[in-house]
C-alpha cells in the first residue's frame, strides 16, 4: 500500500505555491461599452474548495492564500425608465446588483425611496432552496475570512436611457443628484464586510457606459471641433458618470477609479476633481446611512438561499412555497 506524502514537511514557502496552483484565480473578464446591450453572464468564483476541509493547519493556509490573492468581482447595472404621471413623468431607478456572495435587485425612485426587489425569472432546473431572515444576509462571508480579502473589483455599468440626450428627459436636478446616493446601500454592505480589513484591501472602481460607445462610434465622422455649448454638455454627462461612482470611494478602503481614456484625454483630472466635490457636498444624513445599512425585503419579496448565495425572490413564486424543512439548495 502507498504511503502517503508528508505534505506538511514541505517547506512554508513551497506549501503556498501549490496552494496558488490549486486555487487558481483569474481575474474576471471587465464588459465594455459595446457589450451593454447583451451583456456576458456574470459568473461568481467557482472553486472546488475541499483542500479547506483536510486539517485545521492546512485550512488555514490555504484559505489565506484563496482570499487574499482571489479578486472578487461586483456587477452593478445601473438602468432607468419613465413613468407617466399627471402634468409629467417620474423617474425610476434600479440596480441589478452581483457579488459572490449575493444577487438584489434595488429600485430607487425620485423622492429618494430605495427598496429591494426580486427578480422574476427562474433559472432552468432550479430547485427549492432554503428561506433565511433578513440580518442573516450578511453572514457570508464568515468573519474568520474577511480580514484575509485583499482585492475587490466592481464593476458599475451604466445603461440609463436618461444620460443622453438629456433634453428628451423631464428630470429635476434634484433628482440627478439623488443618483448619487443609489450605490449607497452596497457601499454600506460592503464596508461592513471589510471592516477588518481596511485598509489593506484595494477597491478597484471600472465605470462602462453607453456614451463612451456612442463617441467612439462618432469621433472621426465630425469634421468640426465640437462647440463649447456641445463640450459642456459632454462635461456635464462626465460629471454624472463620475458621481454615480463616488459611493464607492468613500469606504475605509484604498480605491482606484478607471475611466475611459477619453474622458482622461479631453478633461485631464476631471475625475479627482468631481469626487473632491461630492465630499465636499456631501448630502448623505446619519437616517439616510441608518436606512442604507438595512438590507430589508417588503412583501412580496423575500431573502432565500440559492446556491450557496443569497437572492430576493418573490414569496408566492414556485418552488418557494415548500417548507424549510424540505428545502434543499440546489
Amino acid at each position: 500500500m502507498a504511503s502517503s506524502f508528508p505534505f506538511l514537511t514541505l517547506p512554508l514557502e513551497l506549501r503556498n505555491e501549490i496552494y496558488k496552483y490549486l486555487l487558481p484565480t483569474p481575474a474576471p473578464l471587465l464588459p465594455y461599452a459595446l457589450q451593454l446591450e447583451i451583456l456576458p453572464p456574470y459568473c461568481p468564483i467557482s472553486h472546488n474548495l475541499s483542500i479547506f476541509r483536510v486539517n485545521k493547519q492546512i485550512h488555514s493556509e490555504s484559505s489565506r492564500i484563496f482570499y487574499s490573492n482571489t479578486i472578487f468581482s461586483i456587477r452593478i447595472v445601473l438602468s432607468d425608465w419613465q413613468t407617466p404621471v399627471d402634468r409629467g413623468s417620474t423617474t425610476q431607478f434600479e440596480v441589478t446588483y452581483k457579488d459572490p456572495w449575493a444577487e438584489v435587485c434595488y429600485s430607487y425612485d425620485e423622492a429618494g425611496k430605495g427598496w429591494y426587489i426580486g427578480f422574476q425569472s427562474l433559472e432552468p432546473g432550479l430547485t427549492t432552496c432554503k428561506f433565511v431572515h433578513d440580518e442573516e444576509v450578511e453572514s457570508i462571508p464568515s468573519h474568520r475570512y474577511r480580514n484575509l480579502i485583499r482585492h475587490i473589483r466592481v464593476d458599475i455599468l451604466d445603461t440609463r436611457i436618461s444620460l443622453e440626450p438629456r433634453e428628451t428627459h423631464n428630470i429635476s436636478d434634484a433628482a440627478r443628484a439623488r443618483v448619487r446616493k443609489i450605490l449607497m446601500p452596497f457601499t454600506s454592505r460592503l464596508t461592513r464586510l471589510l471592516a477588518d480589513a481596511g485598509k489593506g484591501v484595494e477597491v478597484e472602481i471600472n465605470l462602462v457606459s453607453k456614451p463612451f460607445k456612442e463617441e467612439r462610434d462618432n469621433r472621426n465622422a465630425a469634421t468640426l471641433l465640437p462647440t463649447p455649448t456641445e463640450t459642456t454638455k459632454r462635461q456635464n454627462l462626465y460629471k454624472e458618470l463620475i458621481e454615480t461612482t463616488w459611493p464607492y470611494t468613500t469606504g475605509p478602503w484604498r480605491y482606484k477609479l478607471n475611466l475611459a481614456p477619453q474622458i482622461e484625454q479631453q478633461y485631464p483630472g476631471l475625475g479627482k476633481k468631481v469626487l473632491r466635490w461630492c465630499d465636499e457636498n456631501n448630502e448623505v444624513t446619519e437616517e439616510e446611512k441608518t436606512g442604507f445599512g438595512i438590507m430589508k425585503t417588503r412583501y412580496p419579496y423575500l431573502w432565500v438561499m440559492k446556491r450557496g448565495r443569497f437572492v430576493v425572490m418573490e414569496e408566492d413564486m414556485d418552488p418557494w412555497m415548500k417548507s424549510e424543512a424540505e428545502a434543499v439548495c440546489g
